[in-house]
């Protein structure tokens, strides 16, 4: 990932700033790649057009937003599944990461390879497996710092349950699938991007949950579109707790590492 910020021009390196953030680290380049999941498929696209036709009342958006308030400070782990049109396997990765709403989010994966990405005061920090540090500083530019504003709102509505600064960015749509059994019924938010920027990069997300969330979908293309680019992003084990010391001393990677690392032209 950092030969992708560093290879760039500074022109394309707000879309990497969205892609690397959603994406982790799963991005196919180099000789680098994610192990398969033999016998895995992610289900297709076509099953949130019913979503992306609905829209969205400021009483749902209420309600949801109680259900994703997990507090000031939430962990847990993450495994991420990409479906590329031009695989037939998808390329899985999997770890566990940190959100506080005044620190940031830790974004670790574990496997195949070592990785981890920060997102703090409009910065994207990154550390490979090999203990090597890049910081992409979000105003390098208009368009990046408007990237850099955007984000932090997706992740603090996703993680935080701050819904109501997405409307200013993202056209929204909910949708309640009902339980087939006794059980909760699950819903569905889906986010079209209002920026171009950030839709060329990302063009539809989902996050599912029913009590929490469950997982975050993007789509590279409307979801009547197929064959597409596909990733899923599964969380589990959410728990609540203040930050341990470890957890502050990644977040303070940055203030340890010189003032001019960052994207080259």
């Amino acid at each position: 990932m950092i030969a992708l910020f560093t290879n760039w021009p500074r022109a394309k390196w707000s879309q990497g700033f969205c892609q690397s953030l959603l994406l982790s680290c799963t991005l196919l380049f180099g000789s680098v790649q994610a192990q398969s999941l033999a016998d895995t498929n992610l289900a297709g696209a076509s099953q949130y057009q019913t979503l992306f036709a609905q829209g969205a009342d400021n009483a749902a958006l209420l309600a949801l937003s109680q259900k994703l308030n997990l507090g000031e400070t939430v962990r847990g782990h993450f495994v991420q599944s990409r479906q590329l049109k031009v695989l037939k396997k998808p390329l899985v990765s999997q770890g566990q990461f940190v959100f506080d709403k005044a620190q940031g989010l830790i974004w670790q994966q574990l496997s195949p390879f070592e990785s981890l990405l920060i997102l703090k005061d409009k910065q994207l920090i990154q550390k490979d497996s090999q203990g090597r540090v890049q910081i992409s500083q979000a105003d390098a530019s208009a368009s990046a710092a408007a990237m850099g504003d955007l984000l932090p709102s997706l992740v603090n509505a996703m993680l935080g349950g701050d819904i109501s600064g997405l409307s200013a960015n993202f056209e929204l749509h909910f949708f309640v699938q009902e339980p087939l059994a006794q059980g909760k019924p699950n819903w569905q938010l889906g986010l079209t991007p209002k920026d171009p920027l950030m839709k060329k990069a990302i063009a539809h997300m989902v996050l599912e949950g029913s009590d929490t969330l469950h997982a975050l979908v993007l789509l590279s293309a409307n979801p009547s579109v197929s064959p597409q680019d596909i990733t899923r992003i599964d969380f589990s084990e959410l728990r609540q707790g203040p930050l341990s010391e470890a957890e502050l001393a990644q977040y303070a990677i940055s203030q340890t590492t010189p003032k001019d690392a960052g994207p080259r032209e």
